[in-house]
């Protein structure tokens, strides 16, 4: 069964830019829990608002976005992703010599 953030991330693949309320709507899944799955997205570059005025907001799929999808539907598990991003980071700080 895909997760909400799988049902979102393939709507915003599917049907392009779209404002929550119509991820909502297409989604048939309560507002207040796509609001607050776009905004962690948001949040992580996995989404972009693509236009904002006042409080309504569209957004797109980023590449990171697109990547993170594909991993998904790989059945690979979001920690390992964001483990291997993570730590790949600090130790590629870590190679670095402080000029």
């Amino acid at each position: 069964m895909p997760s909400v953030i799988e049902k979102i991330l393939e709507a915003f693949n599917s049907y392009g830019p779209l404002s929550p309320g119509d991820v909502a709507q297409k989604l048939d899944i309560p507002r207040y829990k796509v609001l607050a799955t776009i905004q962690c997205l948001n949040e992580f570059g996995l989404l972009e608002a693509l236009y904002s005025r006042g409080s309504y907001k569209i957004y797109q799929t980023t590449i990171i976005g697109k990547k993170v999808l594909e991993k998904i539907k790989e059945k690979e598990p979001l920690k390992d992703l964001f483990e291997s991003i993570v730590l790949g980071d600090i130790n590629d700080s870590n190679l670095k010599t402080p000029a």
